[in-house]
């Protein structure tokens, strides 16, 4: 009987452990974290908050100051699409206003990103070149 009950323990132990839905949220900035494209609204673009990168463009703020970009390995976006994993860095200029610096195929890229609006679980912003 205690093998039962240790058995059913330890499995529900492991299934607890594997949860996909343990996104770390940090409460005092809330744009850190990994952010996809989700769709667009006018000169917006939402992004929702996610575990990692998937097949779509998207941002993520580490709390250091660097970032990643996902977005398209080259300039054409002709289907199939293709996506590369491109390092930068970022910096606030105003409470809504950050700067991003990052390189990507064609060389550096600088501009800003106006946040309209960022929740724990949305990231609406409009770009600034």
């Amino acid at each position: 009987m205690k093998k039962v009950i240790l058995l059913i323990f330890l499995f529900s132990f492991i299934m607890g452990s594997c949860s996909k839905n343990d996104i770390k949220i940090d409460k005092d900035n809330l744009l850190i974290g990994t952010w996809i494209y989700s769709h667009s609204t006018g000169d917006a673009s939402v992004y929702t908050r996610a575990q990692d990168f998937t097949q779509t463009t998207g941002f993520k703020f580490n709390l250091d100051g660097t970032l990643t970009e996902r977005n398209l390995a080259g300039f054409c976006a002709t289907p199939p699409v293709s996506y590369s994993d491109y390092s930068g860095s970022w910096t606030i200029l105003k409470e809504n206003l950050i700067q991003v610096n990052r390189t990507n195929y064609d060389g550096p890229k600088s501009y800003k990103l106006e946040i309209q609006s960022v929740t724990s679980h949305s990231l609406k912003v409009i770009q600034i070149n």
